[in-house]
């Protein structure tokens, strides 16, 4: 039965409220940042232990299955999140909406989950053949509905920027996991089971459940009732307010921009895990586990540093720039130079990826992961991915803007353009994988060519967007200077005339720390002032 009582108010955010919305953010993001990269430490050290018993068959038999978690995670979340970041946080009537449509992932996750779930089983094909599939997705899928009954808990935390619980609750559940798929597979291998892929699933379960548990947790000692309630508007003045609530329930202004966003999320998932449909149904499991280990390691800086930084400058962005009413010059001003900001930072660090990072990543692969490895299709996938992070990273930030400010129609604009880039990213990897034969490497360098027609449609759309404003944006102004990029191809060159991959051990981390110490000198050298004031921004979130 739902309650009509009114909701309890929400607590006061410990974050003081001098602090400014740029310098909260500033502060979430590091702790973010601070999330992932001790849980992506932790996953990859647990990975560097699981090498020894996984084969690339088992490998992409567990890239199947994320895939799975995260289709259903997106289609049921992924649009509601970006429509409740509108929603400005205060009293507890606005407290309780956020509750109510958050609650809403649920029966979509049920939904999608029925659906993609069946899918796995009836058309495994040769996955079908591992040992304990049928199971694997089943926990899978109860592991998804886990997360997803976190949701409102979720919602109500980012909303009030409580970014530390957010940090604790995914570092406990990530420890989890990582602790039971490990315990899991070394138990099998010492017992001579064979558990296909069921560690993987059992570890995905304890994710969920920790995750849960400590955001119930946290709720419940706030006082904080997840729960859906009837929201009482009958004391509005004008008539036609009593229209904003559905069934008295969920916000009609964030169901209906939920609902626009939900095309155009859809759409930038299959862009997104375009590679990963791709090569599950034109490369065989061994292909599959190869691509997974070097999008795996090609992804760790971008999921460490790149994601929480989205994450935050979507927040930022919308409380800067709200739709109604109009922002101020002063707030437009700033959210443009917080833009131009994050990428001139992304192309600097992008300048140490495609002039180090490309040359070496065999080398590191054979380290890491051994020589088992770094002899497959890995090691040239991963050389050619240092050329792609650089435009993930330009991309995740720029369309954190997009999905920020953009309207109903400017979204649906851009579900139509992004149609068009799926079909365009379908055909690029149908030729470069299938054709030229160029396996896990040629979808890389679909991505590439995807990730440049999304630039550049966010590019537009910005320019666009400032320019109403009567701001004029200056992309010149966030590329790295001649010298420093001079430097980058000079050091990049050196390493690459050097044939690095006949040196001994000791000689290529020479000249690794060598060609790293001189292009971080150039960097630091020509871009000072700009590098002090990004670190005054940061320590201004203290």
């Amino acid at each position: 039965m739902m309650s009509t009582k009114p909701p309890p108010p929400l607590p006061s955010p410990s974050t003081p409220p001098q602090k400014s919305l740029l310098s909260r953010s500033a502060e979430g993001a590091k702790f973010l940042i601070l999330l992932q990269v001790s849980s992506r430490l932790l996953t990859f050290g647990v990975n560097q232990l699981l090498l020894r018993y996984l084969s690339p068959s088992l490998l992409g038999i567990s890239v199947q299955l994320e895939l799975l978690t995260i289709s259903i995670l997106y289609f049921s979340r992924e649009s509601l999140r970006n429509a409740l970041q509108r929603q400005s946080g205060g009293s507890g009537k606005s407290v309780q909406a956020v509750i109510n449509i958050a609650l809403l992932t649920l029966p979509l996750g049920v939904l999608f989950s029925a659906l993609l779930g069946s899918g796995y089983i009836l058309r495994a094909g040769e996955a079908g053949s591992v040992r304990y599939w049928r199971e694997s997705v089943l926990l899978y899928v109860l592991a998804t509905l886990l997360e997803l009954a976190a949701e409102p808990a979720f919602a109500v935390a980012q909303m009030n920027l409580w970014y530390k619980l957010r940090a604790a609750a995914e570092s406990a559940a990530a420890a989890a996991r990582c602790a039971v798929t490990c315990g899991v597979t070394i138990w099998g291998v010492n017992t001579g089971r064979e558990l296909g892929a069921l560690p993987f699933a059992m570890g995905q379960l304890a994710y969920g459940g920790v995750l849960l548990a400590v955001y119930m947790q946290r709720m419940w000692r706030e006082g904080v009732t997840v729960g859906l309630e009837r929201i009482d508007d009958s004391g509005k003045k004008e008539e036609n307010d009593r229209e904003t609530y559905h069934l008295h329930l969920f916000s009609a202004p964030i169901s209906s921009l939920a609902g626009t966003m939900w095309l155009q999320c859809a759409i930038k998932h299959v862009l997104t895990q375009g590679d990963s449909l791709l090569i599950t149904y034109l490369a065989s499991l061994p292909a599959q586990g190869s691509y997974a280990l070097a999008s795996n390691y090609g992804s760790l800086i971008a999921r460490m540093l790149f994601q929480p930084l989205e994450e935050t400058s979507r927040t930022l962005f919308s409380g800067l720039l709200p739709s109604s009413p109009p922002p101020t010059p002063k707030n437009t001003t700033q959210a443009l130079h917080v833009l131009k900001t994050i990428s001139k930072l992304y192309l600097l660090l992008s300048l140490f990826f495609c002039a180090l990072g490309a040359p070496f990543a065999p080398i590191l692969l054979r380290l890491v992961a051994g020589r088992r490895w770094s002899d497959s299709a890995a090691g040239e996938t991963l050389t050619a991915y240092c050329y792609y992070i650089p435009l993930l990273a330009i991309n995740g930030v720029s369309e954190a803007f997009v999905q920020a400010v953009a309207t109903p129609s400017q979204l649906h604009s851009q579900s139509l353009a992004m149609i068009g880039f799926s079909v365009c990213f379908a055909t690029s990897g149908y030729i470069f994988v299938h054709t030229l034969a160029l396996g896990a490497e040629g979808l890389v360098w679909a991505n590439v060519a995807n990730m440049l027609l999304r630039i550049t449609w966010s590019s537009r759309f910005i320019a666009s967007y400032f320019g109403q404003r009567g701001v004029r944006v200056a992309w010149t102004a966030v590329l790295p200077g001649a010298a420093v990029v001079a430097t980058a191809v000079a050091v990049g060159a050196a390493v690459r005339g050097a044939v690095v991959e006949e040196f001994g051990l000791l000689r290529q981390g020479a000249w690794a720390v060598g060609a790293g110490v001189v292009l971080l000198g150039a960097v630091v050298g020509a871009e000072r002032r700009f590098l002090t004031e990004c670190w005054g921004t940061v320590r201004a979130g203290r």
